[in-house]
This record gives C-alpha cells, sequence and structure tokens, in this order.
C-alpha cells in the first residue's frame, strides 16, 4: 500500500505544480480584480496541497512523529507569510509573494528529503530572513534618501569584497564566506544587493560619457575582485547585471555589445592566468575524461537527472545524496531525479514569472533609480538561475551559485527574500504615486466646478460643468451629466461616456443626451435618443421625436422637469406604428 502512495504521489505532486505553473501565466490575462484574486487563491491551496502530499510520502518512508511537528510548522510558517504580507502590505504583487512562497515550500520538501537536521536549520533562517523582509517595504517607501547614496554603496560593496579576499575562509580553494559560532555568512550574497542600488545610483547620475566609464570601472572592480576570490558565479551575476542595467539606462546597444566583447577577453584572459578557472572549464568540456576528479560533481548530476526521466523516481527513491553538495549546488538536479523533468521545467517558469514580474514592476516605475533598481535585482535573480540549472544539466561551467529559495544556504535564503521585498517595495511606492496622483487630480476637478456650481441652466447642480465640462453641463442631475461625464468629453458617467444618454449629456435625468451610441438606443437603456421629455423647458412638445425615442432630454435645460410626458409617449407610439426602427431610427 505504501509503495502505491508513492508512485501515485508522484504524479499528483506534478499535476499540482503543473496547475500552478499555468496559473503564474493566465493571471496576466485576469483584468477583473475579483477573478484574480480567486486564481491567487486557487495558487495557495494548490501549494498546500502540494506540500501536504510530499510530507505524507516522507513520514511513510520514515515514520518519525517529529516529521509531522515539523510539517505543521512548516504549513504555519507558509500561511502566515501570506497573510502578514497580504494585510501589511495589500499594495504588494500577490503573484511574487505565491511564487516566493511555492519555490521555499520546494525547498522545504526537498532539503526534508536530502539531510533533515539541515532542514530545521534552513526553516530557523527563513523564519528569520521573513521577519527582516517584512520590514524592507517600509523602509523602501519611507526613506527616499537612499537614491542618493550611491557612492556609500560602491565603497562598501568593493570594501566587503576586498575583505572577503583577504580574510575569508577558503573552501575547496574559493574565498567565500565567513564563520562565527557555527554560523557560516556569505558576504558576495548581500553584496549583490548593494551592487545593484551602486550601479543604479552612478547610471542614473552619469550625465556623460567620463561618469559612464567611470561607473563601467567600478563595477569592473566588482568583478575582478571576485575572480581573485575564485567565487566566479558572482563574478558572472555581476557582470551580467551591469550589462542589462547600462543597456536599460543608456538604450545603446553599441555599450552592451562592446561590454560582452570586454568581458569575452577577460574571460580568455582569466582562463590562462587562473588555474582554478581551467579546471572547471575542462570538467564541463569532458567531465567523463576525469570522472575521479573535477568531473565528478557534473556526472552524477547528469546520471540524476536521466534516471529521473519525465515523472521522476518518487520521492526517496532516488539517490541524489550521490552528488557532492547536491542540497547547495546541485539541488535541480535532485529535483528532476525524484520529483521528475516535468516538474523541474515547471519550477524554472515559475522563477521565470517572477523575472517577468520583476520586468514589469520596473516598467511601471517612473523613477529612473528606482525602476534600475528593480531591473537590476531582476537580472540578479534571473542570472543566478540560469548559472546553477545551467550548470547542473552542463549547459554551461558550474559555477556553484545556488538555486534562490530551494537551495540549502542561510545567507542565499536572506538575500533573496530581502531582494524580493525590495522590489515588492518598489511596486507599492509607484501605487502610492498613482494613488496620490489621482486624488489630487479629482480634488482639482472638484475645485474648478465649485465655481461654476449654481449657475446657468440645469438642475439641481447648473452650469456648464461641475467640475469643469466633466460632470455638468446644460442642466445636469445631479453631478453625473451635461456636456461631459464623470472625467472626460462630451457623454456621461461611465460605462456610457461620449454624447452619451446615460445618465445624459444635453442635461436630464437619467436617460437623456444625444443616446450611448450616436443617435439610437443602445445597452438596454430604454430612452436614450434625441431625448426623453421636453428639451429646453419650454412646454413645447419635443422636437425630433419621430421615431428615435423622444425630444432632446429628460430633465430640461432650462425650465420645468415635467413636460408632455404624455404627448412623448404618443410620439414614440407614432414612431412605431409608421415602422420605423427605434435602434437606427430608419424604416
Amino acid at each position: 500500500m505504501t509503495n502505491l502512495i508513492i508512485q501515485v504521489s508522484k504524479y499528483l505532486i506534478i499535476i499540482l505544480m503543473a496547475l500552478y505553473t499555468l496559473q503564474c501565466y493566465t493571471v496576466f490575462g485576469k483584468k477583473d480584480e475579483d477573478a484574480r484574486e480567486y486564481l491567487f487563491l486557487r495558487q495557495n491551496l494548490l501549494m498546500f496541497a502540494m506540500h501536504f502530499v510530499a510530507f505524507t510520502v516522507l513520514y511513510l518512508q520514515q515514520t518519525e512523529l517529529t516529521l509531522l511537528l515539523f510539517y505543521g510548522a512548516q504549513a504555519l510558517y507558509l500561511a502566515a507569510v501570506l497573510i502578514l504580507f497580504r494585510n501589511l502590505y495589500p499594495l504588494a504583487s500577490r503573484l511574487l509573494i505565491n511564487n516566493m512562497c511555492m519555490l521555499i515550500c520546494t525547498g522545504f520538501i526537498m532539503i526534508t528529503r536530502l539531510d533533515y537536521d539541515k532542514s530545521i536549520k534552513q526553516f530557523k533562517i527563513a523564519v528569520i530572513s521573513t521577519v527582516v523582509a517584512l520590514l524592507i517595504p517600509i523602509i523602501i517607501r519611507k526613506l527616499r534618501f537612499i537614491t542618493k547614496m550611491y557612492w556609500f554603496y560602491t565603497l562598501a560593496g568593493i570594501g566587503l569584497l576586498a575583505l572577503v579576499a583577504i580574510a575569508a575562509t577558503a573552501t575547496y580553494g574559493a574565498k567565500l564566506s565567513f564563520s562565527f559560532g557555527g554560523i557560516s555568512i556569505q558576504p558576495s550574497e548581500f553584496v549583490k544587493i548593494i551592487y545593484v542600488f551602486a550601479i543604479a545610483g552612478l547610471l542614473t547620475n552619469a550625465k556623460d560619457f567620463k561618469k559612464l566609464v567611470i561607473a563601467t570601472a567600478l563595477a569592473a572592480i566588482h568583478v575582478l575582485i571576485l575572480v581573485v576570490s575564485k567565487d566566479l558565479g558572482s563574478a558572472m551575476i555581476f557582470f551580467v547585471t551591469y550589462l542589462v542595467m547600462l543597456f536599460v539606462s543608456t538604450r545603446n546597444p553599441f555599450l552592451v555589445l562592446t561590454g560582452i566583447l570586454a568581458g569575452s577577453g577577460a574571460a580568455v584572459g582569466a582562463y590562462f592566468l587562473f588555474s582554478h578557472i581551467r579546471v572547471r572549464v575542462q570538467a564541463w568540456k569532458d567531465p567523463f575524461k576525469d570522472y575521479q576528479g573535477g568531473g565528478y560533481q557534473i556526472c552524477q548530476s547528469l546520471f540524476s537527472i536521466s534516471a529521473g526521466s519525465w515523472f521522476g523516481t518518487g520521492l526517496c527513491q532516488g539517490s541524489p545524496n550521490a552528488i557532492p553538495f547536491v542540497e547547495q549546488d546541485f539541488m535541480f538536479s535532485a529535483i528532476a531525479e525524484e520529483l521528475g523533468t516535468i516538474f523541474g521545467i515547471c519550477l524554472i517558469l515559475v522563477c521565470m514569472s517572477c523575472f517577468i514580474m520583476f520586468v514589469n514592476i520596473a516598467m511601471q516605475l517612473s523613477n529612473r533609480f528606482y525602476r534600475l533598481v528593480a531591473v537590476g535585482l531582476g537580472s540578479t535573480y534571473a542570472a543566478q538561475i540560469f548559472l546553477t540549472i545551467g550548470g547542473g544539466i552542463k549547459l554551461i561551467p558550474m559555477t556553484g551559485v545556488t538555486l534562490p529559495f530551494v537551495s540549502y544556504g542561510g545567507s542565499s535564503m536572506l538575500s533573496t527574500l530581502i531582494m524580493f521585498a525590495v522590489v515588492q517595495g518598489l511596486y507599492m511606492l509607484q501605487r502610492d504615486e498613482e494613488k496620490k496622483n489621482r486624488e489630487k487630480q479629482i480634488k482639482e476637478q472638484m475645485a474648478a466646478g465649485a465655481v461654476y456650481a449654481n449657475h446657468g441652466y440645469g438642475y439641481p447642480n447648473q452650469g456648464y460643468a461641475t467640475p469643469g465640462y466633466g460632470a455638468g453641463g446644460y442642466g445636469n442631475y445631479p453631478v453625473n451629466s451635461g456636456y461631459g461625464s464623470y472625467d472626460d468629453g462630451y457623454g456621461a458617467a461611465p460605462p456610457n461616456g461620449g454624447y452619451n444618454g446615460y445618465p445624459d449629456a444635453y442635461g436630464g435625468y437619467p436617460q437623456g443626451g444625444y443616446g450611448d451610441d450616436g443617435y439610437y438606443d443602445d445597452d438596454g437603456y430604454p430612452q436614450d435618443g434625441y431625448g426623453y421629455d421636453d428639451s429646453y423647458g419650454d412646454g413645447r412638445p419635443d422636437s425630433y421625436e419621430n421615431g428615435y425615442d423622444d425630444g432632446y432630454s429628460y430633465g430640461n435645460g432650462g425650465g420645468d422637469y415635467e413636460q408632455e410626458e404624455n404627448r412623448t409617449y404618443k410620439d414614440r407610439q407614432y414612431g412605431q406604428k409608421k415602422g420605423i426602427d427605434r435602434r437606427t431610427g430608419r424604416r
């Protein structure tokens, strides 16, 4: 029975992940806010269902009661993240929040399967990191002076990287981290955020070619220090991020092409200067030639991916632990082996959805510095995804970077949560600005309309407009009529504006004006046409009543409220008897 549940579960997990991934992209076609909210709720349910199925399998394999308690703690954490972000920051991007939780959930499942002790440590780090991340949007929204501190970011980033190159502990030849009381901190994970802020400030203030050269030189110093420290993955991320930010800032493809050529030349030079780079490249070219040495990790990674095929072996049914550092550098290979290639593809698409949202948010930002920050962080995230998955499948040389949110690593978890929180803060900042602009515009319109509030022809807020030509007119009732609409034009309040008949145009209430679509009735509003009752309030029968609908308007332009109502009804009947089409006005 247990084997049957395990075999069924692997297909169920794939289905749940595929449905979640599909909704990451269908959400972009949803315009109705309620429909989007319902979709986000479905994503949450799919995530919790996948989490439950996976931990059911883990429990059946290990039969440890503590595993059930750990599952409950993880479920409470994921629910708390969703609730806190939604309630503290209602303007935040729900898709980014959902994707963030889904990736963390996947990481919890795989790290628990690979190493229970490390999974507990990762969970504690995730909780602490989330508390920190919840404060970031407040800092972004309140402390506007951060846009002017780019020289501080530049010096701090270079200083931290230099300190790592000089004093950090070497791990397999690379200087990456400091250790304090059993806790390892990798400064480059945080410097990449500082670096994005520094480059954004430098490029924002690069008004001439000389300053652009200075910005490029400072970016190159960051990359060079990382190469010397043998942190090739971070060096590549910094380089790619700068090229993308340079293009967004200058819109000059020639500069980007020059940067690519310069980077390629530097890579060739580094291949001959640094032995560790030659080892990585040779292992990538032919890993089986040095199977017991530098090519061992890549070979084992390829074996794992091929063993999993499309649907995977099932949780706890593969051998991902045969890959050294699988929970860090080769997490994607472990996922592909036990959860299947289909699940791995869905995971990549979820990550791409995050990147699309980063770019989408960046394009909405009006402040150039903030736009570059959002683009830079999105490029950093995408480059890291590409390097870790590309290295695991032998598309590129292995660089030793983690899969954000999924791989084991405290520094990676904290830095990635901060990145997402910064982008959320920028997104909310832009929405705050849009809200303020709308309120300001409405107040200006109301102030302008108040000048004419009690003059002219109309009922009860007469005059040509209240406000402007937007909500008054030749007679309005009470604010959404006249020679305009609530916002603009010659019609009435949304949705039926234009020279329209709802609520009215030339004056009246509720169905007057020229009609919803010109000269005839539309959209089910009974009496649009040229009007409904008395046209100018002169007591005479309405003109232009020959079968369209009625006269100029139901209210009046400058006189009585009710005139010739029976006459109007007869005229409508006359038009119908004559065979005149009520919609077109033709026979």
